[in-house]
């Protein structure tokens, strides 16, 4: 273990009067991360971003090093990689935390509905920096169960919404709008971070498809034409009908991708979860775009 840990950690301490012992806290880190590692198999835990959350959290403390060993220090970690983006990190808190609350919930009577739009809608929000730059997940102080502090802003927002007699699917994102479309926390995140970028290549990408692609796309996603049907316009057989249905929503994909990881500079990793993004939203993006005319 590197002395990065301990030394992001002692630069969040807020006073040189704080009993620190730099060998007892490079230890006790060294420990934490270790057996973080070994629960979350796979995530990837920087030791910067790591020692600075942690130092965050007994920033005022007297005593930091006892401060620390109250904290759910693990867990505290995983969050750490999950607001650093880490793709296996944030796979690992929607098993862990946030399927399980569901489970919760509905087993309290709420309906499916109910349970998964409040989920989705607490999985949106996590990653999404408010007014003041502070994203909700890295206000979770470590000082209880991150299941519990997370089971109450689901089971809150489940509340309201199981009080209100219409549901209203905000439409002020375009493309993003609708939470409940790939809605984990993976999917959150890259929404997040790509939104914009994504909105700009998904059109650029949609340009340059011929009529007869657009024309395809509108008459499955807007008229609501069977495979069948759009093969008795087009008189062909069904298969060619559906095969090139499917070619025109990939090839749309992948240009799309192509024009992000171009705009971006994305890394190869990167550009595979960006595709797991568009192709979560490609029917309502197009649903959207074509149904405005575009």
């Amino acid at each position: 273990m590197s002395d990065v840990l301990a030394a992001s950690f002692l630069s969040c301490l807020s006073s040189p009067a704080q009993v620190v012992d730099r060998a007892a806290v490079s230890s006790a880190l060294a420990a934490i991360v270790a057996a973080a590692r070994r629960r979350f198999a796979g995530v990837a835990l920087s030791e910067d971003e790591v020692g600075r959350f942690l130092g965050e959290k007994v920033a005022a403390e007297a005593d930091p090093l006892a401060a620390l060993a109250r904290l759910r220090a693990e867990e505290l970690c995983l969050v750490a990689a999950c607001l650093a983006g880490d793709p296996r990190a944030l796979q690992c808190f929607d098993a862990a935390y946030l399927s399980p609350v569901a489970e919760r919930l509905a087993r309290a009577g709420l309906t499916a509905d109910v349970v998964a739009d409040a989920r989705q809608r607490i999985a949106g929000s996590l990653l999404v920096a408010d007014a003041s730059g502070t994203r909700r997940l890295a206000t979770y102080s470590g000082r209880g169960d991150l299941a519990g502090w997370l089971y109450v802003a689901v089971a809150r927002e489940a509340r309201r919404l199981a009080g209100r007699e219409a549901r209203q699917t905000s439409a002020d994102d375009l493309e993003l709008a609708d939470e409940r479309v790939g809605g984990d926390l993976e999917l959150a995140h890259l929404k997040a971070t790509y939104g914009e970028a994504f909105r700009r290549s998904f059109h650029a990408a949609l340009a340059e498809l011929d009529e007869q692609a657009r024309n395809l796309l509108r008459q499955h996603l807007l008229d609501g034409l069977s495979i069948d049907q759009i093969a008795a316009l087009q008189k062909v057989h069904r298969a060619t009908a559906a095969r090139r249905l499917v070619r025109v929503r990939e090839d749309l994909a992948l240009r799309t991708r192509a024009l992000l990881v171009q705009s971006l500079k994305l890394s190869e990793s990167e550009s595979h979860s960006v595709l797991r993004l568009i192709r979560s939203q490609l029917d309502l993006s197009l649903s959207r775009v074509l149904g405005a005319g575009g």
